[in-house]
């Protein structure tokens, strides 16, 4: 199979989307797809060794008529667009906070270079594959644009978040590669200006998102950015896929290199030693806060009264100049011997120590679609406390509810503190009992790596190896 995918971040770009895009990518081409993956080459793009590229494709795009050129690294998967004018900037969006006006004609120009690109050097794509707002216009001028080219190719948009899109005056729809008799509420128009994701939703015969839970919460709640009509209305399109996490990264005790429950002691014992406090044999409760943690905090931050009077130890893992970081500082100060508030750094390093050394994530509502925090508390033998609407929480068994293999405490509200304070008093009751071992180990053994994820790709675009 084919693929044609299109992402305004992949290869060396250093971001969570990037990161994302590269996995997935990685993956396709394991199972035996044929991909092209291809983004803008930024000049402000870090992390990326220009000497090392080199440009083996110049062409002229037609939708806006522009010349581009395509670099790559010797022996990579990753092309670059490139172009001077649009993309050898200072900033890559713009400077913080004010992104460029002519965002609009950066990224349709994106997708219609690359659709020229794949043309002229003869990649047939079974399918299209776009990612993000950045990407969205892609179905659209493949059909509008590049209409003998890609004629019957469908299109396919994965929306990591759906809270970023990207807006433009209907005095630009010209420039976009949208007919204008679409431009309606049922359409691509948003409050009277264009949106990129509902036009990527509009042309896209399958709109992937990152969980089953994320698919269900767009579609029950009014959080969805303000599309919640559209996207019931398109309900059919709609499709969750769980991401995976990479087990060579998260997986902390590398497959078995030692007894699972020494493991989990040394870990403990390292971060005992790491904020000179003895956590001892308590149950420690790791609260990870990031953009993404949703109401983990609010939740939290009600009941540690209520902590403070069970046998835990409560980590709480914040990037330095988080809005919460000076409160649970001082909690952590006033009670040193309960509570501990570390920075989590700007590498991963940080927290999967953390996880590694906790027993329980205490996960409130998370924003996070995929909730990979959760993957990766598993994968370090940490039971999580979410909730059963949560990400990949659907795919877990919680204990006490008949099941066999009990991997995590899933409660019907995780905003209540009731629920949250019980399934912790629960896990207390069972720290350091065979029962708990064995939902350590359950925990421990669940995965879902990028290759499942990959597979129910592969069957979504009709791919047949």
């Amino acid at each position: 199979m084919n693929i044609l995918i299109v992402s305004p971040e992949a290869g060396k770009f250093d971001s969570p989307l990037a990161m994302t895009v590269n996995r997935m990518t990685k993956a396709f081409s394991r199972a035996g797809a044929k991909v092209l993956p291809c983004s803008p080459l930024y000049k402000a793009q870090p992390n990326v060794e220009f000497s090392q590229l080199e440009c083996i494709y110049r062409g002229t795009e037609r939708l806006h008529g522009k010349p581009f050129e395509i670099w790559k690294k010797p022996n990579s998967l990753y092309l670059y667009v490139y172009n001077e004018e649009l993309f050898g900037r200072e900033f890559i969006y713009g400077a913080p906070g004010e992104p460029y006006g002519d965002t609009h004609i950066r990224f349709s120009f994106m997708s219609s270079a690359i659709l020229a690109y794949a043309s002229a050097v003869g990649f047939v794509p079974h399918a299209i594959l776009g990612h993000e707002w950045g990407s969205a216009l892609t179905g659209s001028i493949a059909r509008n644009v590049y209409p003998k080219e890609y004629e019957g190719v469908p299109f396919f948009l994965t929306i990591h978040n759906i809270h970023y899109d990207f807006l433009v005056s209907e005095s630009e729809i010209e420039k976009l590669g949208l007919p204008r008799n679409e431009y309606s509420m049922d359409g691509y128009e948003y409050w009277g200006k264009v949106s990129f994701l509902k036009a990527g939703i509009l042309y896209a015969e399958k709109v992937l998102l990152p969980s089953l839970g994320y698919r269900d919460a767009v579609l029950k709640t009014n959080t969805a950015g303000g599309l919640t009509g559209f996207l019931r209305r398109n309900e059919g399109k709609l499709k969750g896929i769980q991401f995976g996490v990479s087990y060579s990264t998260w997986d902390f005790n590398k497959g078995g290199a030692l007894p699972l429950k020494e493991a989990k002691r040394q870990a403990k014992a390292a971060l005992s030693a790491k904020i000179g406090t003895d956590i001892g044999e308590r149950l420690l409760v790791y609260a990870h806060l990031d953009s993404e943690s949703g109401d983990t905090s609010g939740t939290l931050s009600t009941l540690l009264s209520d902590l403070a009077k069970l046998d835990v130890f409560v980590l709480v893992g914040l990037e330095e100049g988080f809005p919460e970081w000076d409160y649970y500082r001082s909690v952590a100060a006033e009670f040193p011997a309960n509570f501990c508030a570390l920075d989590l750094g700007k590498t991963y390093d940080t927290l999967k120590s953390f996880l590694a050394a906790s027993d329980v994530l205490f996960a409130g509502s998370l924003k996070e679609p995929s909730a990979s925090i959760l993957l990766r508390a598993l994968a370090s033998g940490t039971v999580p406390v979410t909730g059963k609407e949560i990400g990949v929480a659907n795919m877990l068994d919680s204990y006490g509810e008949g099941s066999n293999h009990p991997n995590a405490f899933l409660v019907d509200d995780p905003r209540s503190p009731v629920h949250m304070l019980r399934s912790v008093r629960d896990c207390v009751k069972l720290y350091g009992t065979p029962e708990w071992d064995e939902l350590v180990r359950n925990a421990y053994n669940f995965r879902y790596e990028w290759d499942r994820t990959i597979a129910q790709y592969l069957m979504t675009l009709g791919g047949d190896l």
